[in-house]
């Protein structure tokens, strides 16, 4: 066994393997996925090789988490696989632990993986993280908002209603422009509209056991009044609706609170890396809060008190709250 970093000119080789294992009815992780294959990205991307090939994989991506004055760096892993003939060897696990350490080195505090598996939990990922969605009434809205599909035109309008989220994945043009292209969000196909004072991310999807169409926004930029109004607009052609937000959309969870509401989980799992580099990462935003926290041993249940988790009953949590994955999903 060979553990390396993939190199640019085996990124093909790589991405034939993700397709292999995640794409076997068709479609191309690479196109999916540019920021996480970019030539860019390939030396966060761990791998195994044997007989002269690559046969696991292991992908990082690091981005910056605003939350409110706190700035947090994050590893972001997904197309994790592994080549069916060589399953059974604990590769797997021994990349996720390579990735702990390397992410660490990288000045990573938090990991987020967009998957909840076994190997995930032993390595002490945990449920954190708490998100709403709520249905969307568009027989509400005050009056037609005027809004049009984004295109690269609305780039920069795009940018700045982002800007405007207090929780966040921090992004620059060029990321923007990436994940613009793509239209992802959570691994499904997503359009994106904007107004003149907001834009929203929709993802369509059938809801198995009731046969019925539902669309979902995974992500929103802009003052909440006008994100709310947009969605609201958009929900009368787009029936039934659902907006997914954080504990930070404060004027959102207030508009759309219904008692079909529901508080979910993050879609993945997530663990504290570094408890000191994570604590002082959130300092600024701890001390607007007057609030000290000690370390904990157990970093599984840091992760979750900090947090917080829908698992169990966590009525002392910080709920400190996550960017949910939105356009940012690997």
């Amino acid at each position: 066994m060979k553990i390396l970093s993939l190199q640019e000119s085996r990124i093909p080789e790589a991405i034939a393997l993700a397709n292999r294992v995640f794409r076997k009815d068709g479609g191309d992780m690479g196109k999916d996925y540019p920021l996480l294959f970019s030539p860019e990205n390939v030396k966060n991307i761990l791998c195994v090789e044997e007989d002269g090939k690559i046969v696991s994989l292991f992908g990082l991506l690091f981005r910056q988490i605003q939350i409110f004055s706190a700035m947090i760096k994050a590893s972001l892993v997904g197309s994790v696989c592994t080549d069916e003939r060589y399953r059974g060897r604990g590769y797997s696990t021994f990349l996720m632990n390579e990735a702990g350490d390397y992410s660490k080195e990288k000045g990573a505090s938090l990991m987020l993986i967009s998957g909840d598996n076994s190997i995930y939990r032993k390595f002490g990922a945990v449920d954190a993280g708490v998100y709403f969605a709520h249905f969307v009434d568009g027989s509400s809205a005050l009056a037609d908002v005027k809004y049009h599909r984004a295109t690269l035109d609305d780039l920069d309008k795009l940018m700045r209603f982002h800007a405007m989220e207090p929780v966040r994945f921090v992004r620059d043009k060029k990321t923007f422009k990436t994940m613009l292209e793509t239209s992802k969000a959570d691994n499904m196909p997503a359009k994106i509209f904007i107004s003149d004072s907001a834009y929203v991310v929709i993802t369509e999807g059938v809801v198995e056991e009731e046969k019925e169409k539902r669309y979902h926004c995974l992500e929103h930029g802009g003052c909440q009044s006008d994100v709310a109004n947009l969605i609201k607009s958009a929900a009368r052609e787009m029936n039934p609706m659902v907006i997914h937000t954080t504990s930070a959309d404060c004027v959102l969870n207030d508009i759309f609170s219904s008692e079909k509401s529901i508080r979910r989980r993050f879609i993945g799992t997530v663990k504290i890396l570094d408890s000191k580099m994570l604590l002082d990462q959130l300092n600024p935003f701890l001390e607007e809060l007057s609030k000290s926290i000690e370390p904990l041993d157990d970093l599984s249940e840091m992760t979750k008190y900090i947090f917080g988790s829908t698992e169990g009953e966590r009525s002392k949590d910080l709920q400190i709250p996550l960017p949910d994955y939105g356009m940012d999903y690997v």
